[in-house]
C-alpha cells in the first residue's frame, strides 16, 4: 500500500473538496435528479446544450455547431454559443444513462471538486520549499476552497454552466509554471531542442484547450497570464529566447487540434457584425470597485442585507458579485508584508487582473462620475482597443476568475506563515492544525450560500404528448415578444424544432437568420403590434404558419403576469388564433392546433438591408439606406400591386424598385409621407425578391400588396 501512502493527502484532498461541496450547494444532492442549481433562466438553456451534443452527434450525426432545431426553418449557428463542448462530450454518459439533470448536476460537482484540487495541486507547488510539509497540505488545501467556493463561482452556479466550469485553470497555470521553471535552468535551456520545448509544452497546451472547450472568456484569460509568466521570467532569470520559445510551442500545440473551429469564428467575424455587442455593455458588465468588499450577497445571514446593496450596481448580481472574502484579503495582506519577494508574482498578477476586471472606465458604487470626473478610463479600454476580437466580449467582471486564484496562492502563503509564526511562539502542534482547520471554516463560513436556490423544471404533460407524434413539426411558442430559456427546456421533452428560442449569444445580439422578426404573424407577436409589413394577421395566419411547418401553436400562460401586458397578449392571441382548435389547456399553458389554409394567399417576408423596427409619431416604421430587400412569398402564379408607404428625410430623391432584378418601378420620394403603387407585377410561384435601391436614407411606414384593379 505505498502507493496509497503516496497519494494520500490528493485523495483526502479530493474527498475534502467532495464533502464541502456537498455541503456548500445543499439541498443540491438531494435532487440530483429531479431539478438545478440557479434562478431557472440561463440554466434551462445550458441542459439544452448537453440535450443538443447528444442529439446532434448520436441523432441527428451533424455538428453541434449549427443547429435547425431552434430558429428554424433558417436555424443558427452556434459557434458563439456557450456551447461548452467539453461538458456536452464528457457527461454525456450521465444523460444517457440517467437524465439530463444528473447530467448538469455532474458537471456541477466535477467543476468544484476538481476546481478545489487544481488550485491545491497549484499552491502546493509554488510553496515548495517555502513551507515545511507537515503544513504545506493545509495551505494548499485552504487555496482550493477560496478559489473554487468563491462568490465568483456561486454567482454563475446560477445558470451559467460554462463559468462554472473553472477547473481546469488552476492545473494550466500549474503546468505553465513547471515548464517555464524548468527552462530557467540556463544549461538545461540553452540544451533544449525543439522537440524538448514540446514535450515540456504539452501539458499546458491540454489544459488551455480544455479551457477553451469550456469557456473562450477563460481561455483569453490564461493567455494574458502567460504572458505576464513569460515577462516575469525573462526579468527574473535574465532569459530572453526560451520562455518566448516556451509559449510559442504551448500556443502551437493548442492551435492545431482548434484551428478549424478558430478558422470559422475568425471568419465569420470578420465577414459579419451579428455578434456585436451593444454599445456600452462592457462598460455596464464591469466589476464595481466596492463590489469586492461588498459580502456574499447568497448567504443566509446577511445576504438579504447585500443584495440590496447590490442593486447600486450596473449589472446583474451573476455578473456583479466578485466579493474576495476580508480573511482571504487579511491572509494575502500578510503574505504581501511578510514575504513579498516571494509572492510579489502573484500580488502584481491579482492586481492586474482586477483593474482589468473594473472595465474600462471606474464604477463605485454604482456610479462612473467621481469626485467631478466622469468615466475615469482604465487599462481594458486599451486592452480593448489592441486585442483583436476582444470587442466580441461584453462581461468583463468575469477576470475576477483569476483575481480570486491569485489571491487563493496569496492566501496559502498568508496561511503558511501565520503557522510559522506560531510554531516560533512554541504553541503545540495541535494549536497550528486547528488554526489551518479555522481558516478554511472561517473562508468557508464567509463564503457560505447554502441553502442554494434550485430550479424545477416546469414541463407539461402536453411537451410528452408531443414527443409521442413521430412526424416532424415546428412548434411556435408564446408569448414571444423576448425569448424565454424555458422554451429550450421544453425542447429536450418533445423535440420538435423551435421558430423562436433562446441562447445567449441571441438575447442581446440579432441572430441575421431569424425569421420572427421579418415575417408577418410572427412579427405580430415579436412586437405586440404591427410592423411595416401590411396584412391582418388572423387572414395570413394560415399561409404563413402552413409554410412555416408549424403544427402547434403554444401559449404559455404561466409567462403571462397580471395587467396590460397580459390582456395585450391575450387580446392578440384571441384574435389570431381564437378560432382554431384548442386541443390542450390547463392553468399554465393552452396549445392551438394550426389551422390549414382554405387558399394560400401571398404575404412579405423582409430581407436584408433593413433598420431596426421604431416607432415614428405612434407608426411602425423601419430605415434603410443605399439598399433594402423584401421578398413576396406567393402562390400558383398571380398578378399583384405593391404599395409602399414612405418619406425621404433628407429631401427629395429617387427611389428604384426591381424584381427578380428588373426594374418594377422608378419613385420620387419626398420629406412628407406618400403612398407609391407600383403598375401590376407578374409573381412567379415561391419567392420572388424585390430590391430598394436609394441614395439617402428612406423611412418606410409600411409595405403591403394589392390585388390589381379589374
Amino acid at each position: 500500500m505505498r502507493w496509497l501512502r503516496n497519494y494520500r493527502h490528493h485523495l483526502v484532498a479530493l474527498l475534502g473538496y467532495l464533502i464541502l461541496t456537498l455541503a456548500m450547494t445543499y439541498p443540491l444532492v438531494r435532487v440530483l435528479g429531479q431539478a438545478i442549481p440557479g434562478d431557472g433562466f440561463d440554466g434551462w438553456q445550458n441542459v439544452w446544450n448537453l440535450w443538443w451534443v447528444k442529439r446532434s452527434l448520436l441523432v441527428l450525426r451533424t455538428s453541434p455547431y449549427f443547429t435547425y432545431q431552434v430558429y428554424y426553418p433558417t436555424g443558427a449557428p452556434l459557434y458563439f454559443q456557450t456551447l461548452n463542448i467539453f461538458n456536452g462530450l464528457t457527461f454525456l454518459p450521465f444523460s444517457l444513462a440517467s437524465n439530463l439533470f444528473v447530467s448538469y448536476n455532474a458537471v456541477v460537482l466535477f467543476s468544484f471538486v476538481t476546481g478545489g484540487y487544481g488550485a491545491y495541486l497549484l499552491a502546493n507547488y509554488v510553496l515548495g520549499g517555502h513551507s515545511p510539509a507537515i503544513w504545506r497540505p493545509w495551505a494548499a488545501f485552504l487555496a482550493g476552497a477560496i478559489y473554487t467556493f468563491s462568490p465568483y463561482h456561486f454567482a454563475h452556479l446560477l445558470g451559467h454552466m460554462q463559468l462554472i466550469s473553472l477547473e481546469w485553470l488552476p492545473f494550466y497555470i500549474l503546468f505553465l509554471l513547471q515548464s517555464l521553471d524548468r527552462i530557467s535552468n540556463h544549461s538545461l535551456s540553452a540544451a533544449l531542442s525543439l522537440p524538448s520545448y514540446l514535450s515540456l509544452a504539452w501539458k499546458p497546451a491540454l489544459f488551455l484547450l480544455l479551457t477553451a472547450l469550456c469557456d473562450w472568456y477563460y481561455a483569453f484569460y490564461l493567455v494574458l497570464f502567460t504572458a505576464l509568466g513569460v515577462i516575469w521570467t525573462m526579468w527574473k532569470r535574465r532569459l530572453l529566447w526560451s520562455p518566448l520559445i516556451m509559449a510559442a510551442a504551448i500556443g502551437v500545440l493548442f492551435m492545431i487540434p482548434l484551428s478549424p473551429l478558430l478558422v470559422t469564428i475568425v471568419t465569420e467575424t470578420l465577414t459579419a457584425d451579428y455578434m456585436l455587442p451593444p454599445p456600452g455593455s462592457n462598460v455596464a458588465l464591469s466589476a464595481d470597485l466596492l463590489a469586492f468588499l461588498s459580502p456574499n450577497e447568497f448567504h443566509p445571514l446577511w445576504g438579504a442585507v447585500a443584495r440590496a446593496w447590490g442593486t447600486r450596481f450596473s449589472a446583474s448580481p451573476a455578473e456583479h458579485i466578485v466579493f474576495a472574502g476580508y480573511s482571504v484579503l487579511l491572509l494575502s495582506a500578510l503574505a504581501i508584508r511578510c514575504c513579498w519577494r516571494r509572492v510579489r508574482f502573484w500580488a502584481i498578477s491579482a492586481f492586474v487582473f482586477f483593474l482589468l476586471s473594473l472595465g474600462p472606465v471606474l464604477h463605485i458604487g454604482g456610479q462612473t462620475s467621481i469626485l467631478g470626473l466622469d468615466n475615469i478610463p482604465l487599462p481594458y479600454e486599451l486592452l480593448n482597443r489592441v486585442v483583436p476580437l476582444l470587442f466580441l466580449a461584453r462581461s468583463v467582471s468575469r477576470f475576477d476568475v483569476m483575481v480570486m486564484l491569485c489571491l487563493a496562492v496569496l492566501a496559502a502563503y498568508g496561511l503558511n506563515e501565520l503557522l510559522r509564526i506560531v510554531k516560533g511562539s512554541g504553541a503545540r502542534p495541535g494549536v497550528r492544525t486547528g488554526l489551518a482547520v479555522a481558516a478554511v471554516g472561517l473562508v468557508c463560513f464567509e463564503f457560505w450560500p447554502a441553502p442554494y436556490p434550485l430550479s424545477m423544471p416546469e414541463t407539461n404533460p402536453f411537451h410528452y404528448r408531443l414527443a409521442q407524434d413521430p412526424d416532424d413539426y415546428a412548434v411556435l411558442d408564446l408569448p414571444m415578444d423576448w425569448d424565454r430559456p424555458a422554451k429550450m427546456l421544453y425542447q429536450t421533452v418533445h423535440r420538435k424544432p423551435l421558430i423562436s428560442a433562446y441562447t445567449p449569444d441571441f438575447k442581446s445580439r440579432p441572430n441575421p437568420l431569424a425569421i420572427t422578426e421579418k415575417t408577418p404573424v410572427l412579427q405580430n407577436f415579436r412586437f405586440l403590434g404591427p410592423d411595416i409589413i401590411a396584412g391582418e394577421p388572423a387572414a395570413l395566419a394560415p399561409t404563413v404558419l402552413a409554410d412555416l411547418d408549424v403544427r402547434f401553436i403554444i401559449l404559455q400562460k404561466s409567462d403571462l403576469p397580471p395587467g396590460d401586458y397580459r390582456e395585450t397578449t391575450l387580446a392578440l392571441v384571441q384574435s389570431v388564433f381564437g378560432a382554431w382548435p384548442v386541443v390542450y389547456e390547463d392553468d399554465r399553458l393552452r396549445a392551438y392546433e394550426a389551422v390549414p389554409p382554405e387558399e394560400r394567399v401571398p404575404y412579405i417576408v423582409l430581407g436584408s438591408g433593413w433598420g431596426p423596427r421604431h416607432l415614428l409619431e405612434g407608426q411602425a416604421a423601419r430605415s434603410f439606406t443605399d439598399k433594402a430587400t423584401f421578398d413576396v412569398i406567393a402562390p400558383p402564379e398571380t398578378q399583384q400591386v405593391i404599395v409602399i408607404q414612405a418619406l425621404s428625410p433628407g429631401g427629395p430623391q429617387r427611389l428604384q424598385l426591381e424584381l427578380n432584378g428588373r426594374t418594377a418601378g422608378e419613385f420620387t420620394v419626398n420629406s412628407q409621407a406618400q403612398g407609391l403603387v407600383t403598375g401590376q407585377l407578374t409573381l412567379a410561384p415561391g419567392k420572388n425578391t424585390l430590391e430598394l435601391d436609394a441614395e439617402r436614407e428612406i423611412v418606410v411606414y409600411q409595405i403591403g400588396l394589392q390585388e390589381p384593379e379589374g
